[in-house]
């Protein structure tokens, strides 16, 4: 389910309020969790931190966020998922600086106290766009969404695509403003209520 054009961020978080609206909870875990997972390992967390990390925001999303108040005024949802995040990854990487000097292993960690807002924010906007672009998917053409993917994520010459395609330079330039315009107006959607 992605989110459809009626829709608010902020309606996404009253309906996840509800335990049992599963179509909620997948669409708010599949753009949340891998912002989570992601952000975790920019921090310099491997796989298994970074998964653990991730699984304990969600347990901790399920439990806090009946009682989540929205308010734009407080920062809002985003700032307190960066915040909930944020602090259990220091916690992690605190952990395993005790437990490097305790056996002597002085490996290189990233320094906790490096700009969170930055790396947040770059995951945040990385993974929104990733969604946008999956959740566009099943709105254009299979061409049209073939075309985007090697021009912009494979980035293969036009010639090259035009050729795999069967399609003329200017079918395929139209394809990806298509797509860009679509992930734009998504990406505006979703930043509405940030």
């Amino acid at each position: 389910m992605t989110v459809s054009d009626d829709q608010t961020r902020a309606s996404l978080l009253l309906r996840v309020r509800d335990s049992s609206d599963e179509e909620a909870w997948t669409e708010f875990y599949e753009l949340y969790a891998p912002l989570l997972y992601g952000y975790a390992r920019a921090q310099g967390l491997n796989h298994a931190d970074a998964e653990e990390i991730r699984s304990q925001c969600c347990e901790a999303l399920v439990r806090q966020i009946p009682t989540f108040e929205y308010d734009r005024k407080k920062g809002g949802f985003k700032g307190w998922l960066r915040t909930m995040v944020a602090r259990r990854v220091i916690d992690r990487l605190r952990k395993r600086r005790e437990q490097q000097l305790e056996s002597s292993d002085l490996r290189k960690l990233p320094n906790p106290e490096m700009p969170v807002d930055e790396v947040w924010e770059q995951q945040w906007r990385e993974q929104h766009l990733r969604f946008c672009v999956q959740s566009l998917r099943g709105q254009v053409t299979e061409d049209t969404w073939t075309a985007f993917r090697l021009l912009v994520e494979e980035g293969l010459p036009v010639a090259e695509v035009c050729q795999r395609l069967g399609a003329t330079a200017n079918q395929v330039y139209k394809a990806r403003a298509r797509m860009l315009t679509l992930v734009r107006e998504k990406m505006l959607y979703l930043e509405t209520e940030e």
